[in-house]
């Protein structure tokens, strides 16, 4: 009798079990179809980013920013060299950068695809790929920041999420991490650029990295402008901008932003001027660039 008593009690107890076990089963199925799957994170386009980044940037007619420069040696124990600079810039297609010193006269003026570099009275040979950095601030629609992009070798079709020092960042024109390539990441909350990376791939020797960081974004007026720039090589620190003056919507006299007007000067100046006494300003100001040997496109 008490062997016949005892086997009900044993299927309730193992249909209990079961049915317990039933249950956690399901909700671990549930609770794992209501996480967020990492590896299918929903990421926007590029075309949709570079849109919410234009619109976050702002617009503006006209800049004028009163700067520091500084030009690191690549001795780390040797202190920077500090140029005061003035960056005007007219939206969209102009950009001219006069750098004034005892030791340099230095000016740098862009219209749309041309530019000119002269120092000392002398056109300069070749660009400097640390001029590069403007054309990201004076491209503030979609169109232009793709244009921009693209002629910097920037693919915008390809966009990812990634970390840059510990801030989250859509990453456009590779995937993350990869680095191997050049990119723009953009912060994911704010969608302000945070870093330009340009690869300039060498056939003999190692690719060469410039990195272009916009730092300090400030809120001016209706937009927002980065009052520090800084720029490495390979890693290694070579130049940075610290704004200390930004006017917007400045008076500036059209001769100053033509191109044909400084080709005059130029021809004008180009008399008698001691070449030897020049060069060695000028090589002080192109040492930063000396790491590289090859223009960007």
């Amino acid at each position: 009798m008490a062997i016949n008593g005892s086997t009900p009690m044993k299927k309730r107890s193992s249909t209990r079990v079961w049915a317990a076990v039933t249950m956690a089963a399901m909700s671990i199925m549930l609770a794992m179809a209501a996480a967020p799957h990492p590896a299918v994170a929903y990421v926007l386009e590029g075309p949709h980013v570079l849109e919410l980044s234009a619109k976050a940037m702002g617009k503006f007619a006209a800049l004028q920013a009163n700067q520091k420069l500084l030009i690191y040696p690549q001795t780390p124990e040797t202190a920077p060299t500090v140029y005061d600079e003035t960056a005007t810039y007219v939206m969209p297609e102009r950009f001219r950068s006069d750098l004034v010193s005892d030791q340099i006269q230095r000016t740098h003026l862009v219209f749309a695809d041309s530019s000119i570099t002269v120092i000392d009275g002398r056109l300069a040979v070749g660009e400097d790929p640390f001029d590069l950095y403007q054309q990201l601030l004076r491209s503030r629609t979609r169109p232009r920041l793709m244009r921009t992009l693209n002629r910097l070798g920037v693919e915008t079709a390809i966009t990812s999420l990634g970390r840059l020092e510990e801030t989250v960042v859509f990453v456009l024109g590779a995937r993350y991490p990869d680095e191997s390539v050049s990119q723009l990441a953009i912060d994911k909350e704010t969608f302000l650029p945070v870093r330009l990376l340009l690869v300039d791939r060498g056939v003999t020797d190692a690719d060469r990295r410039l990195e272009i960081f916009y730092r300090n974004w400030q809120k001016v007026q209706n937009g927002w402008f980065p009052f520090q720039v800084d720029f490495t090589i390979n890693g290694r620190l070579a130049r940075e901008i610290r704004v200390a003056e930004l006017r917007t919507n400045p008076s500036i006299p059209a001769d100053l932003m033509d191109l044909e007007a400084l080709k005059a000067s130029v021809a004008l100046h180009d008399t008698d001027t001691p070449q030897a006494q020049k060069q060695e300003a000028v090589d002080a100001v192109q040492q930063a660039v000396q790491d590289f040997q090859k223009k960007f496109e």
